[in-house]
């Protein structure tokens, strides 16, 4: 943004005398216009990740514990389901074992606190955090945000600033599926090749900011090939 700063005008004064002489009147000389200084400000900014976070600061939980509830609308299927508390490693948010629905309903797994972003910045021209799967997760299977709770303004750390509604998967606004539902993002859909990327955080303020999310997981067939499977969320702050 360019940022004009005008200086205070400068007046230049030519004082001129001398001792035991007949006195000469001062002359001053003003200048004709005021010199401008301009410069540029920069935007600048950084974007933190914390996988599996903790409500009170923000920031990856060291336990590297999971926490994850099985939704649990009409045609939720619920009991082998989800994993209750799979093993997180680094960056990575481990689902572990995710079970195939019965005909007519839909296994549900919400992966509570998941992630959360933390962003420093001084563009007040409006900045966006967005993500995107690198790969469509395959026929049948959706991942979903939830965001929890509104953007945390400054460095937490106390209170649980970030933590979601214990009803997040059970309301009945959920869309069961698809990433349609009434607080549902798509994060990865269905299709083979990535979604749009879709934002996750948004604001016009500098400052330093926290939004927190859970990552809510649909497996909408009743068959899957078993195996391992991963896919790269990429994460990215934009500044205006």
């Amino acid at each position: 943004m360019m940022l004009p700063r005008p200086l205070v005008g400068v007046v230049i004064a030519f004082a001129l005398a001398a001792s035991a002489q007949p006195a000469v009147a001062s002359t001053t000389v003003t200048g004709t216009s005021n010199p401008i200084v301009e410069w540029n400000q920069a935007a600048t900014g950084t974007l933190n990740l914390y996988p599996n976070y903790v409500t009170t600061t923000g920031q990856t939980n060291v336990s590297g514990i999971g926490a994850i509830v099985a939704a649990s609308n009409t045609n939720f299927t619920g009991g082998a389901g989800c994993t209750a508390a799979p093993a997180q490693t680094s960056n990575i948010i481990n689902f572990s074992d995710v079970y195939a629905p019965v005909t007519g309903y839909t296994t549900g797994c919400d992966y509570k606190n998941a992630l959360s972003v933390g962003v420093t910045t001084n563009d007040t021209s409006g900045w966006n955090v967005s993500e995107i799967l690198q790969l469509g997760p395959g026929t049948g299977i959706y991942l979903c945000g939830i965001l929890n709770g509104s953007m945390y303004t400054g460095t937490p750390s106390s209170g649980s600033p970030m933590t979601g509604s214990s009803a997040t998967t059970t309301s009945a606004s959920i869309n069961e599926t698809s990433c349609s539902g009434t607080g549902q993002l798509g994060i990865g859909l269905a299709s083979a090749t990535p979604t749009s990327q879709t934002i996750i955080a948004t604001n016009t303020n500098s400052g330093t900011f926290y939004q927190g999310m859970d990552v809510l997981m649909l497996l909408t067939a009743t068959t899957y090939t078993s195996g391992t499977y991963s896919d790269t969320m990429t994460v990215t702050l934009t500044l205006n």
